[in-house]
């Protein structure tokens, strides 16, 4: 019997190092991929000094195009929006850009009034897109910050990366494969790291409603806390939101309240998100914004 116990514990033993390896290896290949936006960041972005910024949630990724910012402005702009993501994921992500020996002079940064006002922000759905930087101290701090658990899959993958692999397998494993065939693959963003919603779909919502801004999140004034310390000039940008009205509080930055100036429904392609067509609308204006707005 002790015999037996004794090859479970080793067979067991040995199945576990193989297991971490190929999940290793997955986080490998991803890392040196372009697939995800984190990765798009350091492998498929060459340049290393930008005019501006466009981070955001799923709002800022669609709402405004820097291609055709760049294109009539003549400046050189990213979007580095992360999908299902709010504040929290956004610091995160500035954080990872400038440890890449990144900079840009100016940050937009889209944000939703959902987000602003929460006060005790937890994992964002994508967060695990950074595992790929387990290794890195401000990636595991963030994952130990963000999720106070005594076993938190994400931060405990720098020690097992099967943890974090087997968790989310579909998002990690399958898609690594995937980047280990085509590098330069990219998930759902073009080479600026746009996307935009088809003029399909449309809003739901009937009535007017009134929303007001109340900055509770504390990811955002650490956002602020970081521009204000890395030189770069912020401007906090509210997107259209169908058939709603942003009432902002008084700041001390620069904020740009786009909430109503699309009320065409064939403008939108849900509630929150613009189409094709909105998205042309929003980036002309937001071009003029960032002339007006230029030092």
């Amino acid at each position: 019997m002790k015999k037996f116990l004794k090859k479970i514990a080793v067979y067991s033993l040995l199945i576990f190092i193989i297991l971490n390896a190929i999940a290793y290896f997955s986080l490998y290949s991803l890392r040196k991929s372009s697939f995800y936006k984190p990765q798009f960041v350091e492998n498929g972005v060459s340049e290393k000094k930008f005019d501006y910024l466009v981070l955001g949630s799923s709002t800022g990724l669609t709402t405004l195009n820097t291609i055709q910012i760049d294109k009539k402005n003549k400046l050189k702009g990213l979007n580095i929006s992360l999908d299902d993501s709010s504040l929290s994921s956004h610091y995160l992500m500035l954080n990872h850009f400038y440890k890449l020996d990144k900079t840009t002079k100016c940050l937009v940064l889209a944000i939703t009034p959902w987000d602003i006002e929460n006060s005790k922000p937890k994992i964002n759905e994508n967060d695990y897109r950074f595992l790929p930087y387990i290794s890195k101290d401000y990636v595991v701090n963030y994952y130990n910050e963000i999720k106070k658990s005594p076993f938190n899959i994400l931060s405990l993958s720098q020690y097992f990366p099967i943890l974090g692999v087997n968790y989310y397998n579909a998002e990690l494993f399958f898609p690594s494969l995937l980047a280990f065939i085509k590098p330069e693959k990219r998930n759902r963003f073009d080479e600026k790291g746009n996307y935009s919603y088809p003029v399909s779909g449309g809003p739901r919502q009937t009535e007017n409603k009134n929303v007001h801004l109340n900055y509770k999140n504390p990811y955002f004034f650490k956002i602020i806390n970081f521009c204000n310390q890395n030189n770069i000039k912020l401007i906090v940008y509210q997107s259209p939101i169908y058939k709603t009205k942003i009432d902002v509080a008084s700041h001390d930055f620069v904020l740009i309240n786009h909430s109503e100036i699309l009320q065409k429904a064939h403008l939108f392609y849900d509630n929150i998100h613009v189409n094709e067509k909105g998205r042309e609308i929003c980036s002309n204006l937001m071009s003029e914004e960032l002339i007006k707005h230029k030092e």
